[in-house]
């Protein structure tokens, strides 16, 4: 094994990927440096990975000097779209560096989807993520989830040889998670004192809220999806009778759009909650508990297409039970299209692990099915063990 490892990410999704793998190379004393830009740094720390280094301007210079400086066997990152603020992502810089440098680079995907964005220059002054130069920037590998992620990015254009089938490392991070969980653990998460007004036999149905602002022609923001959301699960438990506890999730560090859709918003029939633990860390600790015990809790989950739609597939699969029901809510997304514009997650619903709605009455129907047991989703095929171990084997 090579004795100097460099680890990187700059976005959640990445550093939930790449800190697996540092806590087993560290645990067997091997030379990890870890460096940590954006949102990363929060989700590193709850991982338990404390970053060597927090980077405050992600810069070609920045990253020389810690190559030049801890001079790694390889480098290892998640990946990450270039913007405005970032023409060129920590991720590629260092990827870049690297060829210079006759070193390895190896990233990992953290989901399925926008394959070609993360790897190639974006044409930045214009909104969303336009591709200008594409796959300019590519690693020496790049370890995949799954064969379907492989076959769509050779369709691409991504050279086969540099395409590696490990899994998912944040997989394997959640299943060591929930086999801490219990029968208890819906009981105890509802005793928190956030969720006081609940009802205790209530259904218990989580909203992840997220801000998709990148892509202009998705027909919904993060504040109407919300909305229409509650004005829907509201009508439901109206009609029904079914009572309905609502946990609403802001995005671990978008909170605001959220925030104004809920106070905007207030049902009357359904009990609803907006709260968000990751903000919170540290200083509310009788309310703090994982997304894995929260999708451990949950009859359903409804988002539009953020990673914990993910998560909470891969909790219901190792679990072996029918629930978290999962629903894509996305208003709007398929309207006036024979092709629709986006399939984000398409790898979710298209292969019945969730189901997709885009428009309020397929929403209604949806929830009610779901709160009423109507509904039996597939097991999610891509939540398999080892992926640590292959990624390391890459970086021998």
């Amino acid at each position: 094994m090579s004795k100097r490892i460099l680890v990187a990410a700059s976005m959640n999704g990445g550093a939930e990927v790449v800190a697996p793998i540092a806590q087993r190379l560290k645990a067997r004393g091997t030379d990890v440096r870890v460096l940590s830009y954006g949102a990363a740094t929060a989700t590193f720390r709850a991982m338990k990975v404390e970053p060597d280094r927090v980077i405050e301007h992600a810069s070609p210079q920045v990253c020389g000097e810690e190559i030049t400086n801890f001079r790694p066997n390889v480098i290892l990152t998640g990946t990450q779209f270039q913007d405005k603020d970032n023409p060129l992502t920590l991720e590629q810089i260092l990827w870049q560096l690297a060829k210079i440098m006759s070193t390895r680079s190896v990233a990992i995907l953290d989901t399925w989807g926008c394959y070609a964005e993360r790897f190639s220059d974006l044409d930045t002054a214009l909104p969303g993520f336009v591709i200008k130069d594409p796959l300019k920037r590519l690693p020496t590998k790049i370890a995949i989830m799954d064969e379907f992620a492989r076959q769509e990015m050779l369709r691409l254009g991504f050279p086969d040889d540099i395409l590696a089938v490990t899994g998912n490392p944040y997989f394997e991070y959640t299943a060591e998670r929930i086999a801490t969980l219990s029968v208890e653990t819906r009981a105890q998460l509802l005793a928190k004192p956030v969720f006081a007004s609940f009802d205790r036999d209530a259904k218990l149905v989580v909203f992840l809220s997220d801000s998709w602002k990148g892509y202009p022609d998705i027909g919904f923001t993060e504040t109407s999806v919300l909305q229409s959301f509650l004005r829907v699960i509201d009508n439901v438990a109206r009609t029904s009778g079914i009572k309905i506890n609502i946990i609403v999730r802001p995005h671990p560090f978008r909170n605001e759009d959220a925030k104004s859709a809920f106070e905007g918003y207030s049902p009357a029939h359904a009990k609803a909650t907006l709260h968000n633990p990751v903000t919170a860390r540290g200083s509310d600790p009788a309310n703090e508990y994982s997304l894995e015990e929260l999708f451990y809790a949950a009859d359903l989950v409804v988002g539009t297409f953020g990673n914990p739609n993910v998560t909470a597939a891969v909790v219901r699969t190792i679990v072996k039970k029918d629930e978290p029901i999962i629903v894509h809510w996305v208003p709007g997304l398929t309207a006036g299209y024979t092709v629709p514009p986006h399939d984000f997650q398409s790898f979710l619903y298209g292969n019945d692990v969730s189901a997709l709605a885009t428009e309020e009455t397929k929403l209604a129907e949806t929830i009610s099915d779901a709160l009423n047991r109507r509904i039996k989703q597939k097991q999610f095929a891509a939540a398999k063990s080892g992926a640590v171990e292959r990624v390391i084997e890459l970086l021998e």
